[in-house]
């Protein structure tokens, strides 16, 4: 619900724009967020601050778009 984006955060809309992967828990925690664990697979926070774990970035969306792409081809056959 508040990922690290910009143009999610500067709208006036309580929810963010739909569609978005995150990066997901990130053990190093380089942004100095609050996180609820120390367990590397448990480290995220749903905070727009968080740029470590939380962060909407071209290589996450590429890959998720690559996937939905090649999984619509396979099921096409």
């Amino acid at each position: 619900m508040n990922p690290h984006h910009r143009l999610s955060a500067s709208d006036d809309m309580e929810e963010p724009l739909p569609g978005f992967l995150v990066g997901g828990p990130n053990p190093g925690k380089q942004d100095g967020c609050e996180y609820p664990s120390d367990i590397p697979d448990e480290c995220y926070a749903d905070v727009l601050a968080s740029y470590a774990s939380n962060e909407v970035a071209i290589n996450w969306q590429g890959l998720f778009t690559y996937f939905i792409y090649a999984l619509n081809a396979s099921l096409q056959r």
